[in-house]
């Protein structure tokens, strides 16, 4: 008797261990969502932004004749109606975009586009161009999305400027 109470005693501590680990565990331990873990999860809106995290900060950059233009971070948009304006700049010069149209997802012809040079004045103005939006997130009141345009030279010298590969990301917008 003594051998079967030692022998049910083994089989019991030996379950009891095995099954406390799982065959494809392999000691790796996934870290909680956190707003410092480097991965849009849990509600972001970028990684480690929006949602219960702060807010996330909004980003407008292009290719201004093939230079990468960025701006500074100041980025103003004003909805009036059915129609959206973007503006903004980095101090050395200035990029806007009028859309009017439904906003909604896809791709849409610009209504007016311009782009200036602080330091000369020179100004450039186009009403050909396209923007995309990939996202308009009413909730948290931002936008995402792509633009391009082509603008000319308002003093009639004949210069253009070609705007590419423009980005706009969770900029806020007033619904």
């Amino acid at each position: 008797m003594k051998f079967f109470h030692s022998f049910l005693l083994v089989i019991t501590l030996l379950t009891v261990f095995y099954s406390g680990c799982s065959s494809d565990d392999k000691g790796v331990t996934t870290p909680r969502p956190s707003c410092s873990d480097n991965i849009q999860n849990q509600g972001e809106l970028g990684i480690d932004c929006g949602g219960p995290c702060n807010g996330c900060a909004p980003e407008l950059t292009a290719n201004v004749d093939g230079a990468f233009w960025e701006a500074d971070g100041n980025i103003n948009t004003s909805i009036n109606g059915n129609s959206i304006i973007f503006l903004s700049g980095n101090g050395t010069s200035t990029l806007s975009m009028i859309y009017t149209g439904p906003f909604t997802i896809g791709t849409y012809n610009l209504a007016a586009a311009t782009y200036g040079i602080t330091s000369t004045g020179q100004n450039f103005i186009g009403n050909t161009g396209t923007i995309t939006f990939s996202s308009w997130n009413a909730s948290e009141g931002v936008v995402s999305g792509s633009f391009n345009f082509e603008a000319y030279d308002l003093s009639g010298i004949g210069d253009t400027v070609i705007v590419t590969q423009g980005k706009f990301n969770l900029v806020p917008y007033q619904p």
